[in-house]
């Protein structure tokens, strides 16, 4: 492990910031001299934690980096740490604003930390079994790319013998996929207290079995946010762009990706299904909004519906028709 500095007497941080890459793990502490670097494997991983501690550290932030963050991560919450992860442009602009030009993985803890020192944390426990579910669940998400993929390659794709190793690759990937989730449903099922939670969200319309599982593994911040905070998490809450008299047109950004393509899908089949969100979103098209604010509002109810769904732990309870409509 290199030390680069001796902690300064009477100093105590409270926020650290790890830049985390292949090999090894920066870390500093904001508002202290303190910094060192530690290997990315088990050994350097707890020797940081012993490092953290010494220095009474209280919240960590660190970057998502390709999974290689995941074991620190894990680490992290479980030891009692209130662990932050940052996205990347997250981090990025942080710089950014800051003016800070220069790059190297020391500097990039350092920037990492003061991040974190001025986040709004809003995020659930650490739930080990969670993190189980998010890993099974990225692995179905890989295989249902790649099939895809594969399906699309298969179109245009003349040659008899080509296209019959594409057909063979497709039918096996379809089974693995099916198989995965089939998996991954048994395990949530097998929890009591997440099976409650999945039955909520598939009393919503739009969301079946496979958009249950992800909102429930990848947002299990639902039903303990605020009006708002669900939407701005998913990344579907309009941001103003105004200025002295001129307005802008309001435009999401940031938030989680990868449920956020999910919920697309239902917010697709809840305009199409559902009486109330088909009223809601034929009623913005008829106002001039163009489909993609449209589906993107219908996505916002859906969000927030959720949180609502599970903050009172009853099913969504469908808008008793109008007698005068």
């Amino acid at each position: 492990m290199e030390q680069r500095k001796t902690t300064t007497p009477g100093m105590t941080g409270t926020v650290a910031g790890v830049d985390v890459c292949k090999a090894h793990l920066d870390v500093a502490l904001h508002a202290a001299p303190d910094e060192a670097r530690f290997a990315n494997n088990e050994d350097g991983r707890n020797e940081l934690i012993a490092w953290l501690k010494a220095r009474e550290v209280g919240r960590v932030g660190l970057e998502a980096t390709g999974g290689y963050e995941k074991a620190l991560f894990a680490l992290l919450e479980l030891s009692g740490f209130e662990a932050i992860r940052h996205q990347p442009l997250e981090v990025r602009l942080f710089a950014r604003l800051k003016r800070k030009r220069a790059k190297t993985d020391r500097l990039d803890a350092r920037i990492i930390a003061a991040a974190t020192a001025q986040a709004d944390s809003l995020k659930a426990a650490g739930d080990a079994r969670l993190a189980d579910l998010s890993e099974r669940l990225t692995a179905y998400e890989q295989a249902a790319d790649i099939l895809a993929q594969m399906r699309t390659y298969r179109e245009h794709t003349r040659l008899a013998d080509l296209r019959a190793g594409l057909e063979e690759t497709i039918r096996l990937l379809a089974a693995r996929k099916k198989a995965l989730l089939a998996d991954l449903l048994a395990r949530i099922r097998a929890e009591g207290d997440l099976l409650r939670r999945f039955n909520l969200l598939v009393s919503m319309p739009g969301v079946g079995k496979t958009i249950a599982a992800v909102l429930l593994i990848r947002m299990p911040e639902l039903g303990a946010m605020e009006h708002g905070q669900p939407a701005s998490l998913l990344g579907v809450a309009p941001f103003n762009r105004d200025s002295g008299k001129t307005v802008g047109a309001a435009f999401i950004q940031g938030g989680r990706e990868r449920p956020r393509r999910f919920l697309y899908l239902a917010a697709v089949t809840a305009w199409r299904c559902n009486r109330d969100l088909k009223a809601f979103g034929d009623g913005l098209m008829k106002r001039g909004k163009p489909f993609k604010v449209a589906i993107v509002a219908i996505m916002r109810k859906l969000v927030e519906a959720a949180n609502l769904v599970l903050k009172r732990g009853s099913p969504w309870l469908p808008q008793k028709p109008n007698p005068a409509s």
